[in-house]
């Protein structure tokens, strides 16, 4: 899903007034090293309340540290209920982040079409 970039090296990120219901930042130390954005409605599948993972993004320099799932945890257990997780089937590494940092907890995914794009989508429960 691209997003040009401005003049001023911005972009406009059209969801953000939707997504900003719960926003985190993700944090390595006293660093910030990404961020995520919840949501209690699935957009691609219409689901309510479901919790979804609007955007989950971690800065390279603290992939593969702990970070991002130390950040799901937290998620997890701040949100407990349904979850859907979507993944951009064209976003590698996201492929192969989200079946380590969901383990067990979440069944294999099934794969959706959503406003042109092809997704893995999680569905679970997350409990106490």
């Amino acid at each position: 899903m691209p997003f040009p970039v401005g003049a001023d090296g911005r972009y406009d990120y059209g969801f953000l007034d939707r997504f900003w219901r719960h926003p985190y930042f993700i944090m390595s130390g006293d660093e910030i090293a990404g961020f995520a954005l919840v949501v209690d409605t699935c957009p691609l599948t219409g689901r309510a309340p479901c919790w979804f993972m609007a955007e989950f993004f971690v800065l390279k320099a603290y992939r593969r540290q702990g970070a991002g799932r130390a950040a799901l945890d937290l998620a997890l257990a701040a949100h407990q209920g349904h979850w859907h997780i979507a993944v951009p089937r064209a976003n590698a590494a996201a492929q192969a982040f989200w079946p380590r940092a969901l383990g067990s907890r979440a069944p294999a995914p099934r794969d959706i079409h959503f406003d042109g794009d092809d997704w893995s989508l999680y569905a679970f429960e997350a409990l106490a």
